[in-house]
């Protein structure tokens, strides 16, 4: 609680609580009350003074104020109210100031922690739309392979479905783990991955699914291409991408995807002869919430949140993605990751 007296432009009282907080600076803030603001942000003193012009007309104040204290940002409740003599002159302004700092990072927390329940959401429904697509495509054929007694591709057909709903419920669990909920970090678990092995496997997922209609080409080195990856995350980078490029490809077209060793990195492409990016989406295309989604040539509808995801999966790694395409040119993605994690 303090007083500050206007004629003497000095506390006339102050609580033992606002000298632990300032000790040792109380004497020196005394005598000089004004250096109170410069303990203020620059960017918030402008709300500062406009709530002193408020006391001096005579109305109250309730304000949390950020203020600088021993290197740390603290968050400073006010409640001020302005004192009249008999004369009804303003003479004095009282209140309290508490500091909610601790009560400010709880709430920061729980909106980061709120941020990343959202994302999380956001990442299942959009990532999970690929191998359930392959699960309806699958089912389909299966139902009609089994009414022409052709049970031969019937198990082929169910070990699809099946690699399917694992892929689902590895997201799944990763997405929504305990550490993902508990941390507003998403937590990337590394393990060594061949990448050859993990491209043609996904690419073979497509493919035998019969969800790629495009010509679909692989470029991959002979000897294996081992790094250190969460291989779940690459997996979406990949999906996304394999995605984005059926959408916006025509049936007549080739996606290729391609990877090589570069230096102490790790270069995956990924090309398309589809219908390219207008460059003025180029700038906003890997931000969430940049409306930059387009219908696909067969009008499927688009969020905009796979280049998003993706962006943000290949950064948490310590790599790099970059567009390169023009409107009507296709599309490739160049995707740089470090051979060996920090």
């Amino acid at each position: 609680m303090f007083q500050f007296d206007l004629a003497q432009n000095k506390f006339s009282f102050l609580s033992s609580a606002f000298r632990d907080l300032w000790e040792p600076e109380q004497e020196r803030l005394q005598r000089q009350p004004q250096l109170l603001l410069d303990t203020v942000p620059e960017e918030d003193r402008a709300v500062v003074v406009d709530c002193w012009h408020k006391l001096l007309r005579g109305e109250p104040v309730e304000k949390t104020i950020r203020m600088m204290r021993n290197n740390r940002l603290r968050h400073m409740r006010c409640s001020v109210y302005p004192i009249r003599d008999a004369a009804q002159k303003i003479v004095a302004v009282a209140g309290m100031a508490e500091d909610t700092s601790r009560q400010q990072e709880f709430i920061n927390y729980l909106a980061e922690f709120g941020r990343r329940k959202d994302s999380a959401l956001e990442m299942v429904m959009h990532d999970l739309h690929g191998p359930l697509a392959i699960v309806q495509s699958v089912a389909a054929l299966l139902r009609k392979d089994t009414q022409d007694n052709r049970l031969e591709e019937v198990v082929q057909y169910t070990t699809i479905i099946e690699n399917a709903c694992i892929q689902c419920t590895d997201l799944i669990r990763d997405l929504l783990s305990e550490e993902h909920l508990v941390s507003p970090e998403i937590s990337v678990t590394r393990t060594r991955v061949d990448l050859n092995k993990l491209i043609s496997s996904m690419a073979e997922f497509y493919q035998k699914g019969q969800i790629v209609q495009q010509t679909l080409v692989l470029d991959l080195p002979q000897e294996p291409l081992v790094l250190d990856l969460d291989q779940i995350k690459i997996s979406q980078v990949l999906n996304n991408l394999i995605s984005n490029s059926i959408k916006f490809t025509p049936s007549t077209g080739n996606i290729t995807i391609s990877a090589y060793q570069e230096g102490d990195e790790v270069v995956i492409e990924h090309s398309d002869t589809g219908i390219g990016i207008p460059e003025n989406l180029h700038a906003k295309l890997f931000e969430r919430k940049a409306n930059v989604g387009r219908s696909g040539l067969n009008g499927e509808k688009s969020r905009g949140l796979g280049l998003s995801i993706v962006y943000e999966l290949v950064r948490l790694h310590g790599g790099h993605i970059s567009v390169h395409s023009r409107e009507h040119e296709g599309a490739r993605f160049v995707i740089r990751l470090p051979l060996y994690a920090d």
